[in-house]
């Protein structure tokens, strides 16, 4: 019989064999635990307290107090029995706080990925005895053998026709067939448009006849055990094989589908409630290793130089190949990428943002674990990522988190410390742009110098790894009370395992942070002086990204992420690849213009270019070393 697993405070059980990692069977549950490593016990975040049979190697992220107060990793632990384990508030991964884009163009006419046509064909007689194929081609009119019909469709076509009476209506893309539903129901044709993001996947329903947005959902990318960035879920494939990681991908976005489709047998496809049959359409952006994953192909080679993706125009596919739980023959769409590192999350930005259609040249960038950036007009394009690393996704720093609940998302140091977090709840870490406030904040008050390093203050002090600036003190943190004794658990005193710290940002955060966003500025300078001109000559900036719609924008240009141009020049286009892929589900001028893009589009390698270096060097200062670049931040200083 296999050990069982029980976890708290979500109260979930489940079976499995003697030797499955603790983080492995809490996925396997359903309980999210947070995770950065690919389970290598490196990162520190799987934090749990346990009491069972498990085996456990010990971890420097442990002290020897945590230790005998049941602390583990649960990478590091091995089931051998049963076990009940506790994750603590620390190690949870909260729902994150999930932006919708703000497209900056609307749409002329709608021409949706898969189109809904009426159609009421003659009954046959012995005078009209056409096939029943051939007599519903005629009717939408098309010649014989000009619409690529399934041959599981086909199969189903007598009877759908007879069951409508002879009424029907067809789902056509392009030139394809995708289904026929008997009788008018011309008003039940959906689609999904799907953003792939590294930590997060975002989807909404949307209504193919208006364009109208149903609901819109989001979750963790199931993938993230494996590793917080893509190069590490790329070793963890070329290690375990690639099979874990579609599947995961693939069950995150069925979940997804699951909260805004119904599976019910009996589903009527009436008013609001969308059967998960009806739904014949699906748009999805992405970077190129999650195009990959999604396709079940192999990203390896993404990984090593030159850097080569199998494909950067993935083929047409539908629903079943996939393994998508919607209509089966359901049309797949996946927006062209350009690179290896420039995906179709960023063909959809550019396509959402409108920037491929102005005269005027625009900046785009899109702030992530690989900073993103795109130059250009109507009539060229310019593109580069630089490895900017998870810092403003909670990587690489201490109290670092992402955006969900008690996430410290603004900080203000005017007259005292002033602090607001995600859903106005206990702070439990800082997000990217509470980090951004923070470090604008204290380097525009003169408690951090212009090379990263803390100044005397009565926040600052000698923590366990150096210099630190407490932002909270834990003494001022409100407790949440855990119920232990409903766990039955009997090795941890209450606490132990409500231990609070004091929420520090150390000398070595400040660096990964200014290290992220001279990365970010650096590759934006590559683009311009490769172009020929400067910031002065940009129109518009445009920042993409759920995180980026956060950004307060004068304390971004105070670290020097942004350049200090006039803010009216700035827009912030929240989560711009959901949007793109949206307006490709709706649009065929907008899948024909993501394509140009694709096409129109130099990539520009950094990783040999001498420019990056010599500008990321100059930039890995607060704000630069020229201060005469950023002249607001100047006349703030004096």
């Amino acid at each position: 019989m296999s050990p069982q697993v029980t976890f708290h405070p979500k109260g979930r059980s489940i079976d499995v064999p003697a030797g499955t990692s603790l983080l492995e069977a809490a996925i396997l549950a359903g309980v999210e635990v947070n995770s950065a490593c690919a389970g290598k016990g490196v990162c520190g975040r799987c934090r749990v307290v346990v009491e069972g049979d498990v085996e456990t190697k010990a971890s420097p992220k442990i002290s020897q107090e945590e230790w005998a107060s049941g602390y583990r990793l649960a990478c590091l632990s091995k089931v051998q029995g049963d076990c009940v384990v506790f994750v603590p508030e620390e190690s949870q991964l909260k729902p994150m706080q999930i932006v919708g884009g703000k497209v900056s163009t609307e749409l002329k006419e709608l021409s949706p990925l898969v189109r809904a046509v009426y159609a009421k064909l003659r009954p046959p007689t012995l005078h009209d005895n056409d096939a029943d194929l051939e007599r519903l081609l005629k009717e939408l009119g098309y010649e014989p053998g000009s619409l690529e019909v399934p041959l599981s469709l086909l199969k189903r076509l007598p009877q759908v026709i007879r069951d409508g009476e002879w009424t029907v209506t067809a789902f056509l893309d392009g030139d394809l067939l995708v289904d026929v539903r008997p009788w008018n129901c011309v008003s039940r044709n959906f689609g999904v448009a799907i953003d792939i993001g590294t930590t997060t996947v975002a989807l909404q329903l949307v209504d193919l006849g208006t364009g109208e947005m149903i609901s819109q959902v989001s979750d963790y990318n199931r993938q993230l055990m494996y590793g917080e960035d893509v190069l590490a879920r790329i070793m963890y494939g070329e290690d375990h094989g690639q099979d874990r990681l579609q599947h995961m991908i693939i069950d995150t976005i069925n979940h997804l589908l699951a909260r805004v489709c119904s599976y019910d047998e009996k589903c009527a496809g009436k008013g609001k409630k969308v059967c998960a049959e009806e739904v014949m359409a699906v748009s999805v952006a992405g970077n190129t290793t999650m195009m990959h994953m999604l396709l079940g192909l192999d990203p390896r080679f993404i990984r090593y130089s030159p850097y080569t993706p199998v494909t950067n125009l993935s083929p047409s596919t539908n629903a079943a190949e996939i393994g998508l739980n919607v209509n089966p023959r359901a049309s797949v769409h996946l927006v062209p990428g350009r690179a290896s590192y420039v995906g179709g999350d960023v063909i959809a930005d550019v396509v959402a943002s409108g920037m491929a259609r102005s005269e005027g040249i625009s900046l785009l960038i899109d702030v992530g674990t690989n900073g993103e950036v795109v130059l250009g007009n109507q009539d060229w394009l310019l593109a580069c990522s630089a490895s900017a690393g998870p810092a403003f996704e909670g990587g690489e720093v201490c109290h670092g988190m992402r955006a969900g609940d008690g996430a410290i998302e603004k900080v203000s140091l005017q007259g005292g410390v002033q602090y607001s977090t995600i859903g106005r709840t206990r702070p439990k870490g800082i997000c990217g742009s509470g980090l951004i406030d923070l470090l604008a904040q204290m380097f525009l008050t003169g408690v951090l110098d212009k090379k990263g390093h803390l100044q005397p203050s009565d926040r600052v002090r000698e923590g366990e790894f150096g210099k630190e600036y407490v932002l909270v003190y834990s003494k001022d943190a409100e407790k949440d009370g855990y119920d232990l004794k409903a766990t039955g658990m009997t090795c941890c005193p209450m606490d132990k395992v409500e231990r609070r710290r004091d929420i520090t940002v150390t000398e070595e955060d400040i660096a990964n942070v200014i290290r992220t966003k001279a990365s970010i500025f650096a590759a934006a300078e590559v683009l311009l002086d490769t172009a020929g001109i400067s910031f002065a000559d940009l129109e518009r900036v445009y920042i993409a990204g759920g995180f980026g719609h956060h950004i307060d924008l004068d304390n971004a240009v105070a670290i020097g992420l942004l350049p200090d141009l006039p803010r009216e020049r700035f827009t912030f286009l929240g989560n711009a690849s959901l949007d793109g892929a949206k307006l490709c589900l709706l649009s065929k001028e907008k899948r024909e213009e993501a394509l140009a893009a694709h096409r129109a589009m130099t990539y520009v390698e950094l990783s040999t270019d001498q420019r990056f270096f010599d500008r990321f060097s100059s930039a890995s200062f607060l704000p630069h070393t020229d201060l005469n670049r950023f002249p607001s931040i100047g006349r703030i200083r004096e």
